[in-house]
């Protein structure tokens, strides 16, 4: 599994990701770059941050890959929730944004639901 990562605070991100899934590649990218990847299938998800975690961590990506391909799974004062999140991948979303006060409690979650979601595909 690859991932890109944009938005704020793409370090620790990155390296969230990593304590948590070390298998999983990442790449600190930009939204359009992120984009493209997924077009190409050079990567396979995008996670981004900003203050709110449904806007400037995912706004392109609606714009370039459609709204049915992007969600938030934590907005700014909200919990990440996993039930949410396993309904979003099993939608199909390959997008995900989230609020950067929460990276760290979002993060490990979003992750373990896609490599089960992998593991079963």
């Amino acid at each position: 599994m690859k991932i890109a990562i944009g938005g704020m605070q793409k370090n620790q991100m990155q390296q969230e990701i990593a304590r948590v899934c070390p298998e999983v590649e990442t790449v600190i990218t930009n939204d359009m770059n992120a984009a493209s990847m997924l077009k190409k299938g050079e990567a396979d998800y995008y996670i981004g941050a900003c203050e709110s975690g449904g806007g400037s961590a995912i706004a392109i990506l609606i714009g370039l890959m459609g709204y049915n391909k992007c969600c938030t799974v934590c907005k700014n004062g909200g919990d990440p929730k996993r039930e949410e999140m396993e309904k979003f991948v099993a939608e199909g979303k390959l997008c995900f944004g989230m609020t950067v006060s929460q990276i760290e409690n979002t993060v490990p979650i979003l992750m373990q639901v896609l490599t089960e979601h992998e593991n079963r595909t």
